[in-house]
């Protein structure tokens, strides 16, 4: 009889000690869920990916900006592309650098700080741009008003009205125009005729045939061949 009344007991105490777990628990559970905040970010001290916050800001990469194979308006000088291949656009306004590197391109950009051709068989009209870089073969650039152009690139023609410094690094071209100030011809096959050569004019290359009627009375250097000069 003791024994079964010291097993009751036993039992009990255990039961007891089960329940009073279960309320401790569901206790301790309430509280974590009361005292956790919602989280509206990472926790203190848990450091970001650099582009997760920044990824809609980041800025254009160095050299590219709006693409205007369709045509517009530069806006405070800024840099634009022309990727298209066949486009034909106008783009007015202060532009920056102009970047060309869409094939068979015709159009206007009007005044650019820089332009670059990379697209060959362009055909592009200025009015006033201050340094051209042609990359391609077969570019035509007609620009009343340029400081300097430096092509590397076989027959590229410009027709100008005023330039500051030619230099021609590419076979065959052809230079109609107005006043230079300085002319370097380091290829051979090229054909200039200008008004006057104010400054100076270079000769490196072979072949050429330079026409001005004031300015220089001659050349100040000729290391080539076969060259002619009508002044």
């Amino acid at each position: 009889m003791t024994m079964a009344v010291r097993e009751t007991f036993v039992r009990r105490r255990g039961a007891r000690f089960a329940a009073g777990a279960g309320v401790l628990a569901v206790a301790l559970l309430l509280t974590a869920c009361a005292g956790a905040a919602p989280s509206a970010g990472p926790a203190a001290g848990e450091q970001t990916a650099p582009g997760d916050a920044a990824a809609s800001d980041a800025p254009q990469a160095a050299g590219s900006g709006r693409d205007l194979s369709e045509g517009g308006s530069c806006v405070g000088g800024e840099d634009i592309v022309i990727a298209a291949d066949g486009s034909s656009a106008v783009v007015d306004g202060p532009c920056g650098t102009v970047t060309i590197t869409g094939a068979d391109f015709g159009g206007n950009i009007e005044s650019a700080e820089s332009v670059e051709v990379s697209g060959a068989n362009a055909s592009v009209l200025g009015t006033e741009w201050g340094e051209a870089r042609v990359l391609a073969d077969g570019v035509t650039l007609n620009v009343d008003s340029l400081q300097r152009l430096v092509t590397e690139a076989a027959g590229t023609h410009l027709t100008t009205q005023r330039a500051g410094e030619l230099v021609i690094d590419g076979d065959g071209a052809t230079v109609n125009g107005g006043e230079a100030e300085r002319v370097a011809l380091n290829a051979s096959d090229a054909t200039v005729v200008l008004t006057a050569i104010t400054g100076a004019l270079e000769v490196h290359g072979d072949r050429n045939i330079v026409n001005w009627a004031t300015g220089v009375e001659a050349p100040t250097a000729d290391t080539g061949a076969e060259n002619v000069y009508t002044h």
